[in-house]
């Protein structure tokens, strides 16, 4: 760098601090009723297929967690960012998020987890594991069953972050070469 040009880079020490757009698939996730937000979250094993949440613990859907050890991820299309973001703005134990959502029930899992109808796919998962660290607990979950819809949106949602969505503009499908 030259002496009068300024850093390409600019620094920061906290997340909070920082404003970057980071990108993640979002999904609603449901115990019982309670519906949260998701986009702290990823597949862990392919077999078991296993996967990682990570939730905050003064968040309703922690305690709820802890409690019923088991929860769908409902992965809704990008239709419906407008519903998440609100979703995320209130409390699980003092408002019914099920209702404000107006989303329909297709019926529920086989531990009394809902599953909306609206979902591109949703996975049935058991908690098999827990880990904290940091602000979040890590819940990792058996996936016992993955529900998926006939009509497949292909747009899915992505969170930014602070307020920011988005969906895939193009999607390309590369065939598998070896490498000789």
């Amino acid at each position: 760098m030259r002496k009068n040009e300024e850093p390409m880079f600019k620094t920061y020490d906290t997340l909070e601090q920082a404003t970057h757009a980071q990108p993640r698939v979002t999904a609603l996730l449901a115990c019982q009723d309670n519906l949260m937000p998701a986009s702290w979250h990823m597949p862990i094993s392919k077999s078991p297929f296993r996967y990682a949440v990570a939730v905050r613990e003064e968040n309703y859907t922690h305690a709820l967690l802890e409690k019923h050890r088991s929860f769908t991820l409902n992965f809704l299309p990008f239709d419906h960012y407008e519903t998440i973001n609100i979703l995320g703005k209130i409390h699980g134990d003092s408002e019914d998020k099920l209702a404000k959502s107006g989303l329909k029930v297709e019926g529920k899992d086989s531990h009394e987890n809902v599953l909306l109808s609206a979902s591109d796919f949703i996975y049935e998962c058991k908690v098999c594991d827990t880990y904290k660290n940091g602000d979040h607990t890590i819940f990792i979950a058996d996936v016992t069953k993955i529900y998926v819809n006939d009509k497949q949106s292909e747009k899915p949602m992505l969170f930014s972050g602070r307020g920011k969505y988005g969906t895939v503009e193009e999607t390309f499908t590369l065939s598998k070469r070896s490498i000789k």
